[in-house]
């Protein structure tokens, strides 16, 4: 035996160097620039101030943004949609001056007003959220958590959010008033899908009366993409001026999307887009207000990551203008009082700091380097000139995904995609029409997988191409943006 183990040694050392020098599989595609389709309004998180700590939170938001790149905040103060008593409410419907004061200067909001005040020091307009359960008062008698005190309800967020900017001097300018109402408890008050105009009107009035009629709302933000849910409020032209975006939610479980029928069909998240684009709110966004995955063992972080970023792209594929992660850090949560592992920071209770995860390191290779104010673009690949009966089995970009976005001025671009199944792939990108040498640009390519954490691997001189290895399950991006860049350089609406 001890004859055959320099054989058998010899016999690896081969193999592995057949493996490795194999010819890469090449595959090319063609940018274009100047085709652009959907306006990109940014990516971002999902937050709540509960772990302010007196500011020990701050080194968790700066990662957040000046790392990952976060430019959107979807944020919720309490977590819980009951923080006013409406048995407090006089005759006229409105609540004593007093006890508004107790409220909104009570431990819970100075940590979300100090949390928010330090995201406007950073250059960030976060948008506030109202979730969670609502005091029974404000339900039916059959059903507490089904809304039907829209008046009520409505008094109780304009009232937060007068404090928040007339008393905090606190900078936003978007809402979302809802939280899953098609689904109810926990998540949010149910509301009927024949409810939903009035509810959203009820805000708007309440808005008005505070003077916050410069207020845009985020509706529906369901569980899910569902268009009828979004007929009522297509059907009222009223509102145009006031609805700026239409958000939804999706999420997923084990392997949900390895198949590319699912990549590159038309799903329910594209026939939401098509719902707005092909009515009279066309010039109003379509968000994804929350993105992720349900796993919640900890131990297929990479997993998780990938899925992640691949429902993400599917978003964009499908037309959305934005995703935010659910959500930033690991945190408990009010409104199924829980403690939860969904986030992109791993929160350290016992010293209360935070340490990014894979997920945060694929995120990153979208948040950091497609702009707000950005277009998706075409990347168009050779077609065949004969007839293929096995065409879509011989398509080279069946387990590759990738997209391309391009700046508003056409200066830069970025490329983002994942590699799946194959190994020791090169693929050129044709750049016919950016011709970025001209303005002495570079393209750094940075990767994420299993080993590397959205490691910058290499730079190039473009000479009207770039020419990148990709390994197998990998998310990798080619860009023009240094990482270095900070909010001053980002082109915002």
């Amino acid at each position: 035996m001890k004859k055959l183990l320099p054989v058998l040694l010899c016999l690896t050392l081969l193999s592995s160097c057949l493996r490795t020098s194999a010819p890469p599989l090449k595959k090319t595609l063609t940018l274009f620039a100047t085709n652009r389709f959907q306006r990109i309004d940014g990516f971002g998180v999902n937050i709540s101030p509960a772990q302010w700590n007196d500011g020990k939170l701050k080194p968790a938001i700066d990662k957040l943004v000046d790392d990952l790149g976060a430019r959107l905040f979807r944020f919720d103060c309490t977590g819980l949609a009951n923080w006013l008593d409406p048995s407090r409410r006089n005759s006229e419907g409105t609540y004593p001056r007093q006890y508004l004061d107790s409220v909104y200067h009570s431990k819970v909001f100075a940590d979300a007003w100090e949390t928010f005040r330090y995201l406007n020091e950073k250059g960030i307009e976060p948008f506030f959220n109202v979730s969670g359960r609502i005091h029974p008062a404000l339900g039916s008698v059959v059903e507490p958590q089904h809304l039907v005190d829209f008046d009520g309800y409505a008094e109780m967020i304009a009232t937060m959010l007068f404090h928040a900017r007339d008393n905090q001097l606190l900078k936003f300018s978007m809402l979302a008033p809802f939280n899953e109402t098609d689904l109810g408890y926990p998540e949010g008050p149910k509301i009927n899908v024949d409810e939903i105009v009035m509810a959203t009107k009820a805000i708007i009035k309440k808005l008005n009366k505070y003077g916050l009629k410069d207020i845009k709302l985020i509706v529906p933000d369901d569980s899910n993409p569902q268009c009828h849910r979004l007929d009522a409020l297509l059907a009222d032209t009223s509102m145009v001026k006031r609805l700026m975006v239409f958000g939804t939610h999706t999420y997923g479980n084990s392997d949900i999307g390895d198949s590319e029928n699912w990549y590159k069909s038309e799903t329910e998240n594209a026939k939401f887009v098509s719902h707005v684009v092909k009515s009279q709110f066309n010039n109003s966004s379509v968000w994804m207000t929350e993105y992720g995955d349900l796993d919640q063992t900890g131990e297929v972080e990479f997993e998780f990551a990938w899925r992640s970023t691949r429902r993400l792209l599917k978003c964009l594929h499908d037309g959305f203008s934005a995703g935010l992660a659910w959500d930033a850090f690991d945190n408990f949560h009010e409104h199924d009082t829980a403690w939860a592992t969904y986030g992109l920071l791993k929160t350290d209770t016992s010293k209360w700091t935070y340490y990014p995860k894979k997920r945060f390191y694929a995120a990153k290779q979208l948040f950091q380097f497609i702009k707000p104010g950005w277009y998706m673009a075409e990347l168009r690949a050779p077609q065949s000139s004969y007839y293929d009966v096995y065409k879509q089995w011989h398509d080279p970009f069946k387990n590759f995904m990738v997209m391309a976005f391009v700046s508003g001025n056409g200066k830069d671009f970025t490329i983002v995609g994942m590699n799946n199944t194959e190994s020791n792939v090169e693929l050129t990108v044709n750049l016919p029409d950016l011709h970025i040498s001209g303005y002495n640009q570079k393209v750094v390519y940075y990767r994420t997988n299993q080993k590397d954490d959205c490691l910058k691997v290499t730079t190039y001189e473009p000479d009207e191409k770039v020419v990148s290895f990709i390994p197998e399950k990998t998310i990798f991006t080619l860009t023009t943006i240094n990482q270095t860049w900070r909010l001053s350089n980002w082109f915002t609406r």
